[in-house]
Parts: C-alpha cells; sequence; structure tokens
C-alpha cells in the first residue's frame, strides 16, 4: 500500500504533539494525578503519553491494514465505517466529559490534545478507505501452469 510509512510518520508527528500537549494539564490536573490518580501518572511526562498514544494508533493502523488484506472490499469498507462511527462516538463523548464534568478544568492545551488524538484516528480510517489495496489474483502468469491444468487444457 502505497504511503503507508508517510501515514505512521504522520500518527507518530500527532502522538507527539499530543503527548506534549497532554503534558501541560492544569496544575490542578497534576495535583489530582498525584494524590488521587495514579494510575495517570503517565499523562504527565510527555513521551510516555506519546509512546502510548503512538502504540494505540499503530494498533488502530494494524487492524485496518489487516481488515484491507483478509476482507472483500465491502468487508473492509464496513469496518473502516464502523471504527469511523465510533470514533466520532468518542469524540462526542470526550466533548460532553470535557464541558459537564471536572476535566473542564484541565487546560485547554490538554483538551487540544485529546481531539488531535481523535483527529488522527480518523485520518487512519479515511486513509485505508481511499487507499486501493493491490491483490495478485492470478498466481500463475504466462506458461508457468501446473502440469495437470496444462494437460486438461490441451485435452479439451
Amino acid at each position: 500500500m502505497k504511503g503507508l510509512s508517510n501515514l505512521i510518520t504522520l500518527q507518530a508527528l500527532f502522538s507527539t504533539i499530543s503527548g506534549v500537549l497532554i503534558s501541560k494539564m492544569s496544575w490542578v490536573g497534576k495535583v489530582s494525578i498525584y494524590f488521587f490518580y495514579k494510575d495517570y501518572g503517565v499523562l504527565k511526562i510527555w513521551w510516555k503519553t506519546a509512546l502510548l498514544l503512538f502504540g494505540l494508533q499503530l494498533l488502530l493502523i494494524f487492524v485496518l491494514w489487516l481488515s484491507k488484506r483478509l476482507l472483500s472490499r465491502t468487508g473492509s469498507l464496513l469496518v473502516n465505517i464502523i471504527f469511523l462511527l465510533l470514533i466520532l462516538v468518542g469524540v462526542y463523548m470526550t466533548y460532553l466529559d470535557f464541558t459537564n464534568t471536572a476535566h473542564r478544568y484541565l487546560n485547554t492545551q490538554f483538551h487540544v490534545g485529546a481531539y488531535l488524538l481523535w483527529a488522527a484516528a480518523i485520518i487512519s480510517c479515511i486513509y485505508f478507505i481511499f487507499v486501493k489495496n493491490k491483490r495478485n489474483l492470478t498466481p500463475f502468469k504466462g506458461d508457468n501452469y501446473p502440469a495437470d491444468t496444462q494437460e486438461k487444457n490441451e485435452n479439451h
């Protein structure tokens, strides 16, 4: 598939930017993580956050690539549409979380980092919707047919 390395590079860039933005959460967010939510301590360190987000993006790319290789065009398109719908639900749930809960105090940079993560996932889905998969439908070319096939063709 053409451009897959470009997509992965773009996802690495988006993950890095998201990691930096998410790590710049507000003072209230950092104090809350320190005292109450120690499991989310990874979000305070930009490169750990970036690696985590990049891993998630690579997982999404792998699943979409696998569906493109193993399923028919319709099946692959269906998988992409399902992921797009799930991502859009995730964007909406993130918006609700950032506007209706205490997460609204985390800082605008934190919010932009989270939305950038969703945008990167949408880009991956759109890439796999429009990229063409080159499949070799004829395993034998020219005179390289197996012997029994040539015998059948000569008898008919």
